[in-house]
């Protein structure tokens, strides 16, 4: 049986409260409780901006990464984005590669296949980047933990930029990359601890448009790092809060194909809310990571053909559909599984092929 506790409120903060906002005494209460109970505080949560956006170079490491960015750009070097191939890893692959492209860097991109090669950076593809002419790797969304990768980068001579946002190893902290830039890791005084692997990699684009002087692009970017922020379900708050709302306001007012024809088969055609995304949208991407196509992500993002990017979003939706029969198949086994147990309260269940 569920039991209500209901948190008890000073009347008159609630009051004062809601008089300076002009809101209800329901939805000041309802502030309080969050933890937003200053008039400023509250404000700032109702009425998210382009202001609430930290400074990049709070970042651990971030001035290290950006100056051997921008010196790869100058000395033409080529750059492999490594992507991870969930949705934050790939909207944040497709957020960084477009701030190389618009200073003029050259740079390919690498998303793991997720069956034949797993998560994380490996050996073997490094090993491919070097022979293409690479230079330089930045990851996205992963990287934090591949400890003989990346010793394997440094004896090589490849210099690689960790961007992350999952936990370093306790005992054995930061790989040996040449910047690390985790807003968790140890030493980082970034004020929010919960930005997502593509909000990581754009605080890093941020950073390099601001050192050419194309800062003005950089609110542009809010739509795919919102759709990466809310599948990756992260905590909607501060700053995340900020890059969301942004996000979701421009949405309707994309321009960019791949968007455009994702929305379109997704029956997104006005404006968003985090629900459309987190059920709509992002599923649509996310099939493409676990039906073994998140490259196509990244194409479909980039490419400049409408009729490209529809047959590619077409792709993707049939392969949501195509998860979500086998999904359906994987459930109805599970529960046959089980059939026979009544006296557990439980259980788990595992198959041969089942993820």
């Amino acid at each position: 049986m569920k039991r209500w506790t209901i948190q008890k409120h000073s009347h008159d903060e609630v009051k004062l409260l809601a008089n300076a906002l002009k809101v209800s005494p329901i939805v000041a209460a309802l502030l309080i409780s969050r933890g937003y109970e200053t008039e400023e505080k509250a404000h700032q949560f109702l009425n998210p901006s382009i202001e609430h956006l930290h400074e990049p170079y709070l970042l651990k490491d971030m001035k290290t990464a950006v100056n051997r960015i921008l010196k790869a750009i100058e000395n033409d070097e080529k750059i492999l984005v490594w992507g991870d191939y969930d949705v934050d890893g790939t909207t944040g692959t497709v957020v960084l590669r477009k701030a190389l492209e618009i200073l003029g860097a050259k740079s390919i991109f690498h998303v793991p296949h997720r069956f034949t090669e797993g998560y994380g950076i490996n050996i073997p593809e490094l090993e491919k980047a070097k022979e293409r002419g690479c230079s330089l790797v930045v990851s996205v969304d992963c990287g934090i933990r591949s400890f003989e990768p990346l010793n394997w980068a440094k004896e090589n001579g490849l210099d690689v930029i960790i961007t992350d946002h999952h936990l370093p190893d306790e005992s054995n902290g930061n790989p040996p990359a040449l910047a690390v830039v985790n807003p968790n890791q140890p030493d980082c005084e970034y004020p929010d601890k919960n930005l997502a692997g593509v909000g990581v990699a754009f605080k890093l684009a941020h950073a390099l448009l601001r050192e050419k002087n194309r800062e003005k692009l950089v609110k542009g970017f809010l739509k795919v790092v919102a759709i990466g922020t809310i599948a990756d379900v992260m905590k909607l708050t501060g700053e995340n809060r900020a890059i969301v709302s942004l996000g979701l306001k421009d949405l309707p007012k994309a321009v960019n194909y791949g968007l455009k024809a994702l929305m379109e088969v997704a029956d997104c055609t006005g404006e968003m809310s985090s629900y459309d995304i987190g059920f709509r949208i992002a599923p649509r991407i996310n099939a493409a990571g676990r039906m073994d196509a998140a490259r196509h992500v990244v194409e479909l993002l980039e490419t400049t053909d409408f009729d490209e990017a529809r047959s590619i979003a077409e792709m993707l939706n049939s392969r949501n559909r195509e998860r979500q029969k086998i999904q359906q198949e994987i459930t109805a086994l599970a529960f046959l599984e089980t059939k026979e147990i009544t006296s557990k309260n439980f259980i788990v269940v595992a198959g041969e092929g089942w993820h």
